[in-house]
């Protein structure tokens, strides 16, 4: 069997959310906006996993619904409905570049993604402040898609990540070579917002509550 890039299938998609992204955290304030931008540069921009996987898992999801496909048509998808998922895809990577500025400035790193960490470039005050102003563009997108079931879902996304590093951060030496401990930080700070982000997807394109879970937990 042939292997499938899944990078390739959604190329034209990805490239698309980048460039609305780079206009997405565009500031007035000069010294913000290249802060804000830093990660969302040309070359910059990182593997795009998340973006990725929800696109796919968009396109799994919404594929076979027959009451939101015109007759006929088979696999296309409603602009709007992919829209609003491309959306969840943006607010996605704004909240997980704005966790990798906040993280590099606790972690006093000196790079990120192969060049200096915004931190080490422009400052920790700079750096916490652009995470601050990407959180502030989520929120804003996601009020957006006017479904308070998806936001309630982020903004638990977003208590998740501070909940993770703050456990990260204040591990007793009795919970460091404890698995659970272990497996809750990390999803915390790193599945939540995957998982979320799928059921978001999932609720977006009218599922039930049992296929959305399903979207959660695969």
């Amino acid at each position: 069997m042939e292997r499938v890039d899944p990078f390739s299938l959604v190329a034209n998609e990805l490239s698309l959310i980048a460039t609305r992204l780079r206009s997405m955290v565009a500031a007035e304030v000069p010294n913000l906006a290249s802060a804000a931008e830093y990660f969302f540069k040309i070359g910059a921009e990182g593997k795009r996993f998340r973006p990725t996987v929800l696109l796919l898992m968009a396109t799994a999801l919404d594929v076979h619904i027959p009451e939101l496909s015109p007759p006929g048509i088979g696999d296309t998808l409603p602009t709007d409905l992919r829209t609003r998922q491309q959306r969840i895809a943006e607010i996605t990577e704004m909240i997980h570049v704005a966790s990798l500025l906040h993280d590099d400035v606790l972690d006093d790193a000196d790079t990120r993604r192969g060049v200096g960490s915004l931190n080490a470039v422009m400052g920790n005050k700079l750096a916490v402040l652009a995470g601050d102003f990407l959180l502030s563009r989520a929120c804003l997108t996601l009020a957006s898609l006017k479904n308070t079931e998806v936001v309630t879902l982020i903004a638990t996304v977003i208590e998740n990540l501070v909940t993770g590093e703050t456990m990260q951060l204040t591990t007793a030496s009795n919970k460091r070579f404890s698995m659970e401990y272990y497996m809750q930080k990390t999803y915390n700070k790193t599945a939540s917002l995957i998982s979320n982000s799928c059921k978001s997807v999932a609720l977006l394109a009218g599922h039930t509550a049992e296929i959305a879970m399903l979207a959660f937990e695969d």
